[in-house]
């Protein structure tokens, strides 16, 4: 069955929001690696669009279905995650929330 599947997602850098141009490659990669390890079979690719969009071929039906509802909870996991960041953007983002770190209370 997965020899036939091939899976387009096309990626937009709204769904990240601000990011620079390795934090979005390093999501596209990481979610590239995501779907690989999901089907190591089939054809995969990532690509770039405004929207972001999702194309299954060689499937139909619930089956088709099922694998569309897993993309989306991959790469709702992965944005969540933050993975992707760039540690600096996680120490600013601290640093804006008044949080040094120290977990001790006085």
């Amino acid at each position: 069955m997965a020899d036939n599947l091939a899976i387009t997602y096309y990626a937009s850098r709204d769904i990240l929001g601000v990011v620079s141009d390795e934090e979005y490659a390093t999501f596209k990669d990481l979610l590239l690696e995501a779907l690989q390890d999901e089907w190591p079979d089939a054809q995969i690719s990532i690509e770039d669009d405004e929207d972001a969009m999702l194309e299954v071929e060689g499937l139909g039906g619930q089956a088709e279905q099922d694998v569309r509802d897993r993309i989306e909870d991959i790469v709702a996991e992965l944005v969540e995650s933050a993975d992707w960041q760039e540690e600096d953007d996680f120490l600013a983002e601290d640093e804006e929330d008044g949080d040094d770190g120290d977990d001790e209370e006085y």
